[in-house]
């Protein structure tokens, strides 16, 4: 279960979200954007579709766009801030993509060195300096191995996951997402949840949280979101938000509202 004691937001700059938080457990789930991950004091056992390991304050470790992922302080509960820094923003410290390309971070943890301390600094000082944390992440980022591509879809769940990213099915529903690309419904959620790492109607909903955060920070009225991301209403929206960061979604709003 979700455990988080405190979440702040803060959107000073329109392609890098900063969120600052106290937690004991994230349960699997995903962000639409790339998130940089910042431990400032404990440490956590991390886990995601593409690694897992400890980590400890003063490492930064990195996730991809839709890539789930989870975590669990390993004593006293941990501390961090989360940068979401946009395609934009990376255009900035790698190479530009092209329209079907797909950039991936393969970097999993950067350890505690210099350049992850500067950015810790940053973080921490009483007074952000943005300009500071700014230059500090993309120093760190330009550490980072990545790779861009053109990446066609490989397995059922990753067929699904893309058609249910781009909109482009009829229905979610995961009898409808079966009979749409030909499948058993219990293979198709065997094969999701193990590729994936969560079932296909959590997958759904986490990736409609996901557009709802973005259409938070576009200024939309929470109301607005919950319609515009297909969620029956604003409790709807709530329930589910609060599932992948443990908070309101009131909080996200406030926060990038100053």
């Amino acid at each position: 279960m979700t455990r988080v004691d405190s979440l702040t937001f803060a959107l000073p700059h329109a392609d890098l979200l900063r969120a600052r938080a106290t937690a004991v457990d994230f349960d699997p789930h995903l962000h639409g954007t790339y998130s940089v991950v910042v431990v400032t004091h404990g440490s956590a056992d991390i886990w995601s579709s593409r690694w897992s390991r400890t980590v400890r304050a003063g490492d930064v470790f990195f996730f991809n766009p839709f890539e789930v992922h989870a975590g669990r302080s390993t004593g006293s509960r941990a501390q961090y801030d989360v940068l979401y820094p946009s395609e934009a923003f990376l255009d900035g410290c790698t190479a530009a993509t092209g329209p079907d390309e797909v950039r991936t971070i393969r970097t999993e943890v950067v350890t505690r060195s210099r350049t992850t301390g500067e950015l810790v600094d940053a973080l921490s000082a009483p007074v952000v300096d943005n300009a500071r944390v700014e230059a500090s992440l993309r120093q760190v980022l330009r550490e980072c191995s990545f790779s861009v591509e053109s990446p066609a879809p490989t397995s059922i769940a990753r067929t699904v996951s893309q058609l249910i990213r781009q909109d482009r099915l009829r229905s979610t529903r995961t009898a409808d997402l079966a009979r749409e690309i030909g499948v058993n419904p219990s293979h198709l959620v065997r094969s999701f949840r193990t590729a994936i790492g969560v079932p296909p109607q959590t997958y759904v909903r986490q990736v409609r949280v996901a557009r709802a955060g973005e259409l938070i920070c576009a200024g939309l009225e929470l109301n607005d979101v919950a319609q515009r991301v297909n969620f029956a209403d604003q409790p709807h929206l709530t329930r589910e938000f609060k599932k992948v960061f443990g908070v309101p979604p009131g909080v996200l709003s406030r926060g990038v509202s100053r």
